[in-house]
């Protein structure tokens, strides 16, 4: 079947990636992530539904049911979910847990339709992560790839061995393009951020759980 391009970009606000893949930037007040719009072979996929009025009013907006990915359990990716039908909802054990709907865990590798497919990614910025691989071109990561913070003066850090699962599990993917939520430039290159995360990694210290990177 052949895929079809979004019918009204502009009356929806989209941002074009793709003819299939667009996006409604993230925000910082209120505080809210990019949320995707993928048009899969069997309709609308959306990855994450962001937080606040305007968001909800846009993915309201569509029209047509969807099918959910919602990639980690804070309230900017997914705090509109409540307000939200969809026929499908995929998200981490964690995550489901978290939000407590009925959903599909993703805890391997799945492929819910060709050219979509859904996987964990172990982060140190949240529990749960899971990304979305699209026609293995685009990576959608949500915010798997930040750090964390550790007290007692919240000072942003890798956990060592946590980071090296989240560069062996992005250096499995075939997409040439990474998108991280809240990212400037959107899309980017796949060695270059897998370059970055690899240069972190060579700062750790011998011993230490952790990699600070102020």
């Amino acid at each position: 079947m052949e895929q079809r391009s979004f019918g009204t970009p502009d009356e929806l606000g989209l941002k074009s990636i793709s003819p299939q893949l667009g996006y409604w930037p993230a925000s910082a007040e209120p505080l809210c992530a990019d949320i995707f719009v993928y048009r899969g072979l069997k309709g609308l996929w959306l990855f994450d539904i962001g937080y606040g009025d305007k968001a909800l009013e846009r993915v309201r907006a569509l029209l047509e049911p969807c099918r959910v990915v919602i990639s980690h359990f804070h309230q900017d990716h997914m705090g509109n979910l409540p307000q939200t039908a969809w026929d499908e909802l995929y998200a981490g054990q964690y995550t489901l847990r978290h939000i407590k709907r009925a959903g599909q865990a993703v805890t391997s590798y799945i492929e819910p339709e060709p050219g979509v497919r859904l996987f964990p990614i172990p982060s140190c910025h949240a529990k749960g992560c899971i990304g979305m691989e699209i026609d293995r071109t685009y990576a959608l990561l949500g915010d798997a790839t930040y750090c964390t913070s550790r007290p007692p003066q919240g000072r942003p850090a890798y956990n060592a061995t946590l980071l090296l699962d989240t560069i062996r599990t992005l250096e499995g993917l075939k997409a040439p393009w990474f998108l991280l939520s809240h990212g400037e430039p959107l899309v980017r290159p796949r060695e270059e951020i897998l370059g970055e995360l690899r240069e972190i990694y060579r700062m750790r210290t011998q011993g230490e759980a952790y990699i600070f990177v102020e």
